[in-house]
């Protein structure tokens, strides 16, 4: 989640088109959990993405180009078709895996990029923000194998997100799949923390934006999110626009083209893009929750008619 957005519409227009690239080398990934949901999985990928050597995973620093190969090699892993989206120039990608399966499809996004390390030599190292919604989307992706779906299903590691939702923004100009056929899009950015810290501070909830006008929805997250243990607070993305908050993670572009976009987060805590949004302050149990509820939901969005 950035700041304000820097709507940097002269770089998306600058973008070249989507591609398959070749993997390229990624050291000591993690190994593959037996549980892609349980939370020491989503930890391990936590502490991947936020090693020292990934140097805050920057949009356009070499820690970013090193998250998006690992986004890459895992969703490969996971049996998906890779698609890699160059950006701009820099080798930084939009990383999309795809499981096909019906013509019209489901899109799951997170952004791994963060800030990187400033002019100072500082790190920002972005355990929340967002490392967490990368792990969560890794572990959907892991599981999809396993799933049966009615609808294909692609999921999107944008990157750029730091710097005015560029990723995402360069998608919707050229998506991997048609934006018409796309029924539904589901975003994760800083979803590894209790939620609210700022003030409300409560434990096992999580809030969900853009479902106000599909009451049936929301009832199925919320019951998937009854079995993992997470309360989900509705959040109308009217309200969300009242707070000036609207177009700050990447499922904007989508609610403004009028699609179905879905957003889940923890919000806001002291930790926001300082050099102390560290792996140590993350809720590990939180992260299965969000986890295991969107696991539940993504279940629902890819089989309904």
């Amino acid at each position: 989640m950035f700041l304000r957005p820097i709507l940097a519409i002269s770089l998306v227009a600058a973008c070249s088109g989507s591609a398959t690239s070749p993997r390229r080398p990624v050291e000591d990934p993690p190994a593959p959990p037996e549980d892609p949901l349980a939370a020491s999985a989503l930890v391990a990928d936590v502490a991947w993405l936020c090693n020292p050597a990934r140097a805050g995973r920057g949009s356009y620093q070499p820690g970013g180009v090193a998250a998006a190969d690992y986004m890459a090699r895992a969703f490969e892993e996971a049996g998906l078709e890779v698609v890699r989206q160059p950006i701009v120039d820099g080798g930084i990608d939009n990383v999309i895996g795809i499981k096909r399966a019906g013509p019209d499809a489901i899109l799951v996004s997170a952004h791994y990029d963060h800030l990187g390390v400033d002019g100072s030599g500082r790190v920002f190292p972005g355990a929340d923000d967002n490392a967490s919604g990368a792990a969560v989307l890794l572990g959907l992706a892991r599981t999809a194998a396993t799933r049966s779906y009615r609808h294909t299903v692609l999921f999107a590691a944008f990157g750029a997100e730091e710097v005015g939702l560029v990723g995402s923004g360069m998608y919707v100009t050229r998506p991997a799949w048609p934006l018409e056929r796309t029924l539904a899009v589901l975003n994760f950015d800083m979803v590894g923390r209790n939620f609210f810290e700022w003030g409300a501070r409560r434990e096992a909830a999580a809030a969900i934006v853009g479902l106000e006008e599909h009451p049936e929805l929301l009832a199925a997250a919320r019951r998937a999110g009854s079995e993992a243990g997470l309360e989900l607070i509705a959040v109308p993305a009217h309200l969300v626009e009242l707070f000036g908050f609207e177009d700050r993670t990447d499922e904007w572009w989508f609610r403004r083209r009028g699609m179905l976009a879905i957003h889940m987060s923890t919000s806001l805590h002291d930790d926001y893009h300082k050099p102390t949004d560290t792996p140590d302050r993350l809720v590990p149990a939180q992260l299965e929750r969000v986890a295991r509820t969107s696991a539940g939901l993504l279940d629902v969005l890819a089989v309904r008619k």
